[in-house]
């Protein structure tokens, strides 16, 4: 398949992708989303703090999603993993392992961003992640809410995490994995708070089905947890394709972009977890929007200036 008259090619198709495409097919744009259909959250039970989609698991999101496009034909959806972007006169070029071209002088990089818990250095979390531990409070705290919960955390922050996180539970326990991040004045202060620190390195996490049931230490002990949050979920780019474009990484392996999502490199655009390694779903999905109303803008622009004018 190949279509030379594209305005967009957006590559990612979670909600930030979706919700571009969405506004750009509002918008008359002619556009292609192309998506590989394999989200980081797809481990998760449900997606939370979406309004009217609190609950939802990501995949019945992307249904709907894709049912929501389909009355607007100037978008396209394809599945398909992407397998180069490359520059050429007046445009990019984009290829799928499925031999799709598409050609467009605009790419959204959706492209989402991947967790790599071995960076986590905690044996077992890769059966708990996602569906008793998780990296956002806010997106997952309500259901563990007054549970006896653990944060795993190595990071200088973890007092600040503490906090927030104990605003769902009386009964936390920080582990530091052995490393003494916590001083001896943060540790009274969080303990008035019914906080306590752990500083034995942990052995492994315990769990059945995918529930926490307790932390082992090297000790041999066992400390009695059902459910938790995690620090540093690790992760890198899902693409390198904005590298390889002119894009600069920032310094945590995010790309340099402006705060709407534009870049240096014309016609190159980030947005979601991509831009910023962890957004959440709204926020992923409201930037999507910004990206295309500012890329609408631009495209009325050039048409503006290029027609002729009919008035002396």
């Amino acid at each position: 398949m190949s279509d030379k008259n594209l305005d967009v090619i957006v590559i990612g198709g979670g909600p930030a992708g979706m919700n571009a495409a969405l506004v750009l097919g509002r918008a008359m744009v002619n556009a292609v989303v192309i998506n590989e259909e394999n989200p980081r959250n797809r481990i998760t039970q449900g997606s939370y703090g979406f309004v009217t989609r609190d609950g939802i698991h990501p995949l019945e999101f992307l249904k709907i999603a894709k049912h929501q496009l389909e009355k607007y034909n100037t978008v396209q959806y394809v599945r398909g993993l992407v397998a180069g972007v490359k520059r050429e006169d007046e445009g990019y070029l984009v290829n799928t392992q499925n031999n799709d071209v598409f050609k467009a002088p605009r790419v959204v990089f959706a492209t989402g961003y991947k967790d790599d818990l071995r960076q986590a250095n905690l044996k077992g979390v890769e059966k708990v992640y996602g569906i008793s531990v998780f990296p956002c409070p806010f997106c997952d705290g309500w259901e563990r809410k007054n549970q006896p919960l653990a944060l795993f955390g190595e990071e200088r922050y973890v007092v600040d995490f503490a906090k927030t996180v104990s605003n769902w539970t009386k009964d936390l326990i920080v582990f530091t994995n052995g490393k003494k991040m916590v001083s001896e004045a943060e540790k009274k202060m969080l303990l008035r708070h019914h906080v306590e620190v752990e500083e034995e390195k942990v052995s492994e996490l315990l769990s059945e089905n995918g529930q926490l049931t307790g932390v082992e230490l090297l000790s041999g002990k066992v400390v009695h947890r059902t459910g938790g949050f995690l620090m540093n979920t690790g992760g890198q780019q899902s693409t390198l394709f904005p590298v390889q474009l002119g894009v600069e990484e920032e310094e945590y392996g995010t790309y340099e972009t402006n705060q709407w999502g534009k870049t240096s490199v014309e016609g190159i655009y980030i947005v979601g977890d991509a831009k910023n390694s962890f957004t959440g779903s709204i926020n992923s999905a409201a930037e999507g929007f910004t990206v295309a109303e500012m890329i609408v803008h631009e495209i009325i622009d050039e048409r503006w200036d290029s027609q002729p004018s009919f008035f002396f």
